[in-house]
């Protein structure tokens, strides 16, 4: 929705405290910690792979994780041998996450590309970066929370 798009009555204090409080809610789940957390205990190697496997919107609503409709999740990994945060999440205007795509098909493939090809592996983890996001937003609330190098955030955008 574009910003000429935005209903009257939408940009309230009320609505807003409404939708911060559902989206902390699910951020400090028991099931979204833990997932953050297991990715977080994941080794170094491995923790691309075990993103995708835990914290892609679809990954957490099947561990338990209560994600309002709306809901746009940005799980992202964040270390300092990558340039850039590994984005997990749904990425607008894409039909796919291109990381969790790659690490469906070729398990493990983007954690060996991070010490045998940095290159590579930074082209095909920063193919989200193109798209222009902020175009499409109107409203959104959002709130993010992480533990050693791994951080989840969710909002809800109108």
């Amino acid at each position: 929705m574009h910003q000429d798009e935005v209903k009257q009555g939408e940009l309230d204090d009320a609505r807003l405290r409404e939708v911060t409080d559902e989206v902390i809610a699910a951020i400090t789940s028991p099931e979204f910690v833990a997932a953050m957390r297991a990715v977080s205990e994941t080794p170094a190697d491995q923790r691309l792979l075990e993103g995708s496997r835990r914290l892609t919107p679809d990954a957490l609503r099947s561990q338990g994780v209560s994600l309002p409709e709306g809901f746009r999740i940005s799980s992202r990994y964040f270390d300092a041998t990558l340039p850039k945060p590994v984005e997990f999440g749904d990425e607008p205007g894409r039909a796919f996450n291109p990381v969790n795509a790659l690490n469906e098909r070729e398990p493990g493939m983007l954690d060996r590309l991070r010490t045998t090809d940095p290159g590579l592996f930074r082209q095909l983890t920063e193919l989200g970066e193109e798209h222009p996001s902020s175009q499409a937003l109107a409203l959104g609330a959002c709130a993010c929370g992480g533990i050693k190098g791994t951080c989840g955030g969710a909002g809800v955008w109108k």
